[in-house]
């Protein structure tokens, strides 16, 4: 039941779901103070939450900064989190990445340039309804295609969220022997759950935040004043991920 509701409760909170709320109101009320005031508090919201500059500044705050390589001591193990992948897409003879292919690519990265030795790919599937493919097994691949043995490359297939995630690495890690601590990869955004996730579970890791979807302030017209469809997928990002991050301290799983 939790699995379920935390994959369809956020979209009560988005953003994009409340201005079509106010809009469909405004369309079909016949009060017209009511009709006013629903397209008034639309259009802010769209002012609002298409702000490019203000969502920066706020996951600007809420993301964990990304780690320079060349600073950051080698590692016996990487454990990279999968959701970076669309599964549904009819033709399966390729992996299609969506924007967070950062987790595998810098992993890579990390590996070649031996700051981690051996890689943890961690997730199944987190699809409720369909085709349930099982993504570390992809990403897996993906690994082998870029060059990384197989004998570095440990699997953990079945968790379905970040608990499960930390959860089941945890115990497969139990049958591996690691002296130093694990690097944690994982997008910046998402790297505050996934920490306390591990860390309730009973892993210190380390971490290295990758997936940047902050950049640099700038104080240009088109970030300060133009409104972005771009800032409406970041907020809703945002707010899914802050979201579950409450909902994981309240079921103590953070």
């Amino acid at each position: 039941m939790f699995f379920i509701l935390s994959k369809t409760l956020y979209y009560l909170v988005m953003p994009m779901v409340w201005i079509t709320v106010l809009l469909v109101v405004a369309l079909f009320t016949r009060n017209q103070k009511r009709k006013k005031r629903c397209i008034l508090i639309s259009l802010l919201m769209v002012l609002f939450f298409g702000n490019e500059f203000i969502v920066n500044e706020f996951l600007l705050l809420w993301e964990k900064d990304p780690v320079a390589i060349q600073k950051l001591e080698p590692h016996e193990l990487g454990i990279v989190l999968t959701g970076v992948t669309n599964t549904e897409v009819s033709v399966k003879d390729r992996v299609y990445f969506t924007k967070g292919a950062d987790r595998v690519l810098h992993t890579v990265q990390l590996y070649k340039s031996g700051k981690v030795k051996k890689i943890l790919i961690s997730g199944g599937s987190g699809l409720v309804l369909g085709e349930k493919i099982r993504e570390a097994d992809q990403l897996k691949n993906v690994f082998l295609y870029c060059g990384i043995p197989e004998k570095d490359l440990i699997i953990e297939n079945a968790s379905r969220n970040t608990w499960e995630n930390a959860l089941f690495s945890k115990r497969v890690l139990d049958n591996v022997r690691i002296k130093t601590t694990p690097l944690l990869i994982t997008s910046a955004f998402h790297m505050r759950r996934s920490e306390a996730c591990f860390i309730k579970a009973g892993m210190n890791v380390d971490i290295f935040p990758v997936d940047i979807y902050t950049r640099d302030r700038k104080f240009a017209p088109d970030k300060l004043f133009i409104p972005s469809e771009s800032a409406f997928s970041k907020w809703a990002l945002l707010i899914h991920e802050c979201l579950g991050f409450v909902v994981y301290k309240m079921v103590g799983y953070a």
